[in-house]
């Protein structure tokens, strides 16, 4: 008997994400026939319409598996509003043996009381148990922000099912972190090295997100991070500071290429003036995230005099000033990631007092309430900003994800945060597939929602039913076992990174990361991974075209994991012995090409090429090892 079957006998647990903060259920059920509902929602609102055309088609077209039902009666859905309300994205929801009541504020509330019976008509199909909801969210701002300029460009077509997913998660703001990767006019130059976002993308985007009540909130760097603009011949002389200069300092660099803009050059701010005009007239928000953020080389070159004079700390609060006045000139109010002033705290107060500062990290155990606090006292709107756990992993870190989401959660109520923005990063060029952060952005959804009800085993099933048509819960057991395997293989856990993730990428002689295997545990893994996850290929049920690809990105997940596993014990026989099997040689190239195939043609589904050959050229790296040591062995 799978969790539906008991889910059908019991009539709960209700498999709904974020959970709601009050369900009863109430006695009996309510039974709609083939025939189509009524709805009756007397509201003008877009976003509700297309609700309520999916729930009439999940009611029409419902599971085969459940029983049939003889009622010949059409129930009524109601919509209205109610003053009684007192949160203005708060519903009340009503199933009765006779029909639904939805009632809230706004068309927001009713908006997402209808994506709570959406889901539980994708749970019981035609049969509903009887149910009294009663929910509002414990964050007003509840963000999802995806990283699109460290590899992967998502389609338009991508971003909008993403949309799609965050509305039905009750997610009302979500970002995208661009660098480079937006087609700027007369700067053809600086998005050359990639396939980059057109207006048209971010409108279409736009108009989607105010359909569905989110804020599509634009995000540009705007000072650190500007690798990929300044490496080129015709911005290079806009940089702070050359690396080379920093390393002859004895100074670590975090990148080859020049890092930060120098906030002392008339020339850097007017390219940052014309990147502000060409970007942000194509998003409707009224707030815009310049980023900011790691500008770790400020101060220590061309700038260095005027630090001298106001200090580092001083610098950086001039050139935030600057960039909240461009912001300004377009409407926006400005965001800003806090790692920066938090080296300077006593500078706080003297940033503009509308700014929201984005406290970020990503550690389970990330001092969220120490900062939280310091940035509640300063009188400054403060974002929590969670991570997925994803990157520089290939299955993600499935225990640090939900341990750093719930203390972000917790920790921001504490202090007052306005808003919980779960972050999904693409270090390294964004291997991991969009799959592997489902259920970590689901998860991030549902504590923003509801931070006390954060049972690390309700949120990632009805996360995977709701997501993945996963109506057995073997696809749920399976991510979560891939995405714990980071602790299961090491002798020592990495910050920010999982190993499996690291032993891909390390050469076949570097021992930095062979080292902190595990070997008894690598063999176990292998035949464990091999058992568990095999439902990525035979899913219990049927699926639409989007699970299904997800599924497939789940299923390269596991044989780039299973690829590492055996790559890995034939390193440790190879350092034992001195020797490689021309059979273990083989087998691996033969695994690998097949992966590069797929992983490639995986890729082109959900993202433009873009930096493809980035990832591409890592399976080659390691297909050129094997080919060498099947050689030398033979």
């Amino acid at each position: 008997m799978d969790f539906m079957d008991k889910a059908s006998a019991d009539r709960l647990p209700i498999y709904v994400i974020p959970y709601p903060k009050r369900c009863e259920s109430t006695e009996g059920e309510l039974c709609f026939s083939a025939r189509p509902p009524v709805i009756d929602c007397p509201l003008n609102d877009p976003g509700l319409d297309d609700a309520a055309a999916e729930l009439k088609k999940l009611i029409i077209s419902a599971a085969e598996t459940l029983p049939a039902v003889t009622s010949t009666t059409v129930p009524v859905i109601k919509l209205a509003y109610c003053e009684a309300i007192a949160h203005p994205q708060g519903y009340e929801l009503r199933i009765t043996r006779t029909g639904v009541t939805v009632t809230a504020k706004t068309a927001i509330g009713l908006f997402y009381g209808m994506q709570t019976l959406i889901q539980i008509a994708r749970q019981y199909g035609r049969a509903w148990p009887c149910l009294h909801i009663i929910d509002a969210p414990d964050y007003i701002r509840r963000g999802f922000y995806h990283d699109v300029s460290r590899g992967k460009v998502p389609t338009r077509h991508t971003l909008l099912w993403l949309v799609e997913r965050l509305a039905a998660l009750k997610i009302n703001e979500f970002q995208l972190y661009i660098e480079n990767v937006f087609e700027f006019p007369g700067h053809a130059d600086m998005y050359a090295s990639t396939t980059p976002l057109t207006p048209d993308d971010l409108h279409e985007v736009d108009a989607l997100c105010r359909r569905y009540h989110i804020d599509f909130v634009p995000s540009l760097t705007s000072l650190g991070h500007f690798d990929k603009i300044l490496r080129l011949p015709r911005y290079r002389h806009l940089a702070e500071i050359e690396p080379a200069e920093l390393q002859r300092r004895g100074i670590k660099t975090w990148s080859d290429d020049p890092w930060t803009l120098c906030v002392t050059d008339p020339d850097a701010k007017a390219l940052l003036t014309q990147m502000y005009a060409d970007f942000l007239p194509h998003f409707s928000s009224p707030n815009f995230n310049i980023c900011c953020d790691e500008s770790w080389d400020l101060g220590l070159g061309r700038s260095a005099a005027a630090a001298k004079t106001i200090g580092i700390g001083g610098l950086y609060v001039q050139w935030v000033k600057f960039c909240c006045e461009l912001a300004a000139r377009h409407g926006k109010h400005v965001q800003l990631w806090g790692d920066i002033i938090l080296n300077h705290p006593e500078l706080i107060h003297t940033l503009p007092e509308n700014v929201t500062l984005l406290e970020w990290g990503y550690a389970g155990d990330h001092p969220f309430d120490e900062h939280g606090k310091l940035f509640a006292q300063s009188n400054r709107a403060f974002y929590v900003c969670p991570g997925t756990s994803t990157w520089q992993s290939l299955g993600g870190r499935w225990d640090n994800a939900t341990a750093n989401l719930r203390n972000a959660a917790h920790c921001g109520l504490k202090h007052g945060a306005a808003g919980f923005l779960n972050t999904d990063w693409g270090d390294y060029g964004h291997q991991q597939t969009l799959a592997v952060s489902l259920l970590p952005m689901a998860y991030g959804a549902a504590v923003a929602w509801n931070a006390q009800q954060d049972s690390a085993d309700k949120h990632p099933v009805a996360a995977a039913l709701q997501l993945l048509g996963d109506r057995a819960g073997k696809i749920v057991t399976a991510m979560q076992t891939m995405g714990n395997i980071y602790q299961r293989i090491t002798k020592e856990p990495l910050a920010n990174a999982s190993l499996d993730f690291k032993l891909m990428r390390e050469p076949w002689h570097d021992r930095v990361f062979l080292n902190l295997a595990k070997v008894e545990s690598l063999k176990h893994e292998y035949k464990h991974l091999t058992a568990i996850c095999s439902c990525f290929e035979h899913p219990a049920d049927a699926c639409n075209p989007q699970q299904v690809l997800a599924l497939q990105e789940l299923a390269i997940t596991r044989d780039q994991i299973l690829y590492t596993l055996t790559r890995t014990m034939a390193r440790l026989d190879f350092f034992a012995t001195g020797k490689t099997s021309t059979t273990t040689s083989d087998q691996q190239i033969q695994l690998l090409e097949a992966i590069k195939v797929r992983y490639g043609n995986l890729w082109l589904q959900r993202n433009k090429r873009s930096r493809l050959e980035d990832i591409l050229a890592i399976f080659d790296q390691r297909l050129s090892e094997h080919r060498e040591n099947s050689a030398t062995a033979s």
